[in-house]
């Protein structure tokens, strides 16, 4: 099937769970046999993408956010009338609220990814006094529930997402379809020689490696794990953090390490190539996630699990959902510095048995890999198109 989709940004351009997963998930369509076109918007830099991914804004200045929207209205309407999909695929509310049915022929359905709640991250992670904050969550979640109400199914990536998008915006939960995400097994495997690779890296042999690759934001409760690392270096002082990532909060992490005195201990990466990122999970010992909320899935735990690395996460939404069924042991029992710290320390000195490293990568082989995602997302789409067409031919009963 022809299947047009609208992303955000370019991965490489703006690292993130969305488009990362709308990088990879084109992908696994397109290979599963379907023509797939995605929109994305790369302000103005040098995208070395498949042929498949169209820039909306291409060689024009940087625009802001509603120009961006208005490009991307223009794309889907021309393209919609050049290439005729089958299936019109949003990946972020946002960048189709212009989009009406107006322009769309009434067999073709709309089926959206729902990625999170744009407006409530937002009220968790933007600045400003509240009265700012409260506003601009407003008028964002208007223009979410508008662009949702178009929708003719979703798919979202967890249940915890699925009651969420139930809840907060009042879609029946038969429309909503959990798909979870997955790693690329070929890009994420363990590595050959894992030895020569930490002495590359600069590892000793008797340190123990926590890696962590998370934006630096509130949310992702990266300040609970450099606090927990106080009480760690002191029980296993041969333990190291590093943490992968961009975000706002660089300057006050950077102060809160020196205020612990964790300077020795604890490394802040900023952003890492593509290629180190998989170097980082293979050679680490414990991958660590510790978002406080609206975690919807996590790619970063399937990658790190697909490389053969064990990975502890708080027991919230989507690392919950991924972690819980493989081994309850990777769930921290909250998200404080304290129960973060118990976990690590138990693990490392021994007490608490976890997954083999085979293990973790068998876990994501039997249960997150892109032809399943394709698969399943293929059954979806055929259910919307046929929904369509017996709402259609009602429609012309009606005449």
């Amino acid at each position: 099937m022809k299947i047009l989709a609208t992303g955000m940004e370019w991965a490489e351009h703006r690292p993130g769970g969305l488009n990362y997963y709308f990088a990879d998930y084109l992908k696994a369509m397109n290979q599963y046999g379907h023509t797939v076109e995605g929109l994305i918007s790369s302000e103005r830099k040098v995208m070395e993408a498949p042929s498949y991914i169209r820039d909306v804004v291409s060689g024009s200045a940087k625009l802001g956010t509603y120009q961006r929207m208005k490009f991307f209205h223009a794309s889907i309407r021309d393209r919609t009338s050049v290439i005729t999909p089958d299936i019109i695929n949003p990946h972020f509310g946002l960048y189709a609220s212009l989009t009406t049915r107006r322009f769309i022929p009434g067999h073709v359905p709309i089926v959206t990814h729902f990625h999170g709640p744009w407006a409530q991250e937002s009220l968790v992670e933007d600045g400003g006094n509240q009265i700012t904050k409260l506003l601009r969550y407003q008028i964002k979640k208007r223009i979410e529930q508008t662009t949702y109400r178009r929708s003719d199914a979703f798919i979202v990536l967890s249940d915890y997402f699925r009651a969420l998008l139930s809840r907060e915006f009042g879609i029946a939960k038969d429309s909503i379809h959990r798909i979870p995400g997955a790693a690329d097994i070929e890009r994420f495997r363990p590595s050959e020689n894992r030895g020569a690779l930490r002495e590359e890296l600069g590892i000793l042999e008797d340190q123990k490696v926590l890696f962590c690759a998370r934006r630096l934001v509130r949310r992702m409760g990266i300040d609970q794990l450099i606090r927990a690392m106080a009480e760690v270096s002191r029980e296993a002082p041969s333990t190291l953090l590093f943490i992968a990532g961009q975000g706002a909060l660089k300057e006050e992490y950077e102060q809160l390490i020196e205020e612990l005195r964790l300077q020795s201990t604890v490394r802040l990466l900023g952003r890492v190539s593509d290629e180190d990122l998989v170097r980082w999970y293979q050679a680490a010992d414990l991958s660590v996630v510790p978002t406080r909320t609206l975690e919807g899935f996590g790619l970063v735990t399937t990658e790190s699990l697909a490389c053969g690395t064990p990975v502890l996460g708080t027991p919230y939404g989507g690392t919950k959902e991924i972690l819980e069924p493989f081994s309850n042991q990777l769930l921290f029992r909250e998200g404080s510095p304290d129960a973060i710290a118990e976990k690590i320390i138990s693990i490392l000195k021994g007490d608490c048995s976890i997954p083999s490293r085979e293990e973790c990568r068998q876990h994501v082989l039997q249960h997150y890999t892109w032809t399943k995602v394709a698969r399943s997302v293929t059954r979806v789409f055929d259910q919307a198109i046929q929904q369509r067409k017996e709402l259609g031919k009602y429609e012309s009963s009606l005449l």
